[in-house]
């Protein structure tokens, strides 16, 4: 016996397979959702309890700081 991961682009498609697998002697034994969708309903939750500009400051000044740390190129002194 062999499990496969098989992902279709349309509910027709799925609706053909799901026919198809008594006559392959097939069955499906587990159905997954989207992840894709999953994780951005995470994401926007994670996002509607939690600060993160107050957790990780401001991006643009972190930015700046780490900037400041370059060296200067050959031909492009300041």
């Amino acid at each position: 016996m062999e499990v496969l991961t098989i992902e279709v682009d349309t509910p027709e498609d799925k609706e053909l397979l799901l026919a198809l697998l008594p006559r392959l002697n097939g069955r499906v034994l587990e159905e997954k959702k989207n992840t894709n969708a999953q994780f951005v309903q995470i994401a926007r939750e994670i996002a509607a309890t939690t600060d993160l500009s107050e957790t990780y400051g401001d991006p643009s000044e972190w930015q700046r700081e780490i900037r400041s740390w370059d060296r200067v190129l050959v031909g492009r002194e300041e």
